[in-house]
């Protein structure tokens, strides 16, 4: 495909997306009904298509574009793309720019910050205006991807060798020694033999940073494991069983299988067992929240959410906490985590766990913000005194 032909299906998938259908199923049903596209035609399109969503307050698409056409031409114009040489009318491309068409949306705050206003105000009231501005920016550029090295199978070094054997070359991470950052073929990753092997998994460089900070001794139970990212990184870092356990079975699918391929102990704790098991020595919560330190892979969602939605997200993680607080020796670690950059997700509810459990006292806490390097996470410890 000419890249002109690449952003005229961008401006179809746009399309779709504005009569409602998610980003991810708009791109799937594209790629079915256009299968003369190959890998890299459709890996392009993807990054035309996720660029437009993290920019689509400053080019001119929020809250309704004029036009899928006028969203794509303000993505483009604002990532200092040659328009002349997509819109041309060559080979399925689209048809030249007409007069006014590159005229951008007026460049105010809130515009150039690509979020809503309540989010704005939100992040200024707790970070001030500079670190806002530094956040709403990376989350305007595409996340990096990040390796998380199996110490049970491999070294960093390893896996770099291995991988630039197949033409992937990796960098050492600076947010935590088990990570790499994958800087070319990145759709080759899962693909190599080491992977299929466990020698790594991908997961974000933060992530496994936090991950680290668990309290490891002992019966460990992740309570809301999910796909296992953090169970099998407390696995790995401790060469120990860990208990897994998520309130929806389907969630937990996957656990087993990338278990076998790493070499990880995980053991599933089904809902109706858990009262079986009694108490543990550390329980950590990587709780549901927003998802706003991870906002670059899913940029639609920073448009979706509500202030309901962050309060009914602060409630349920309150509902978490509570169930397990209950879990936790005396002695014992509890540990909450977010990929959250909110303050009410974050330091608001280390607070509440401050005033709801008085045998509970902060060990650490730390709070990673979105950069070159990694997503934006928050882990919170505390211990429950005898």
């Amino acid at each position: 495909m000419t890249p002109g032909a690449r952003v005229a299906a961008m401006i179809q998938i746009l399309d779709t997306i504005l009569e409602g259908i998610p980003t991810e199923k708009a791109l799937t049903n594209w790629g079915r009904s256009n299968r003369f596209a190959g890998s890299k035609d459709r890996a392009a399109i993807r990054d035309f298509v996720f660029q437009a969503i993290r920019c689509r307050r400053s080019a001119g698409a929020w809250p309704k574009p004029l036009s899928a056409r006028a969203w794509a031409i303000g993505s483009l114009s604002i990532n200092k793309a040659p328009l002349n040489d997509f819109f041309n009318n060559v080979r399925y491309s689209p048809e030249p720019l007409r007069d006014g068409e590159e005229v951008r949306a007026v460049a105010t705050e809130q515009n150039i910050l690509d979020l809503q206003d309540w989010i704005i105000d939100n992040l200024i009231s707790f970070y001030g205006f500079e670190t806002t501005a530094r956040l709403s920016e990376i989350m305007r550029n595409r996340a990096p991807t990040s390796l998380g090295v199996n110490p049970l199978k491999a070294s960093l070094m390893m896996v770099r060798k291995s991988l630039k054997n197949i033409d992937i070359e990796t960098i050492s991470n600076p947010t935590c020694d088990t990570a790499l950052t994958v800087k070319t073929n990145l759709r080759k990753v899962v693909l190599s033999d080491i992977y299929k092997k466990g020698w790594f998994e991908l997961q974000d460089a933060a992530s496994q940073a936090v991950a680290k900070l668990i309290p490891a001794e002992g019966n460990v139970l992740d309570y809301c494991a999910g796909g296992g990212g953090k169970a099998l990184a407390v696995s790995a870092q401790t060469s120990k069983s860990v208990f897994a356990h998520d309130i929806n079975p389907s969630r937990l699918a996957e656990i087993q299988e990338r278990a076998v391929r790493g070499g990880h102990d995980i053991k599933i704790i089904h809902n109706h067992e858990i009262k079986n098991f009694g108490q543990f020595d550390s329980v950590y919560c990587d709780v549901p929240c927003s998802g706003s330190g991870a906002w670059r892979r899913s940029p639609e969602e920073k448009w979706k959410l509500t202030p309901a939605d962050l309060e009914n997200y602060i409630k349920l993680q309150r509902k978490i906490l509570i169930k397990a607080e209950s879990l936790v020796k005396d002695g014992g670690y509890l540990s909450m985590i977010t990929c959250s950059i909110f303050e009410n997700e974050n330091q608001i509810q280390r607070d509440f766990i401050v005033q709801s459990f008085k045998d509970f006292t902060l060990v650490q806490e730390s709070q990673y913000l979105p950069n070159e390097n990694h997503d934006g996470f928050y882990v919170v410890v505390f211990k429950k005194w005898n």
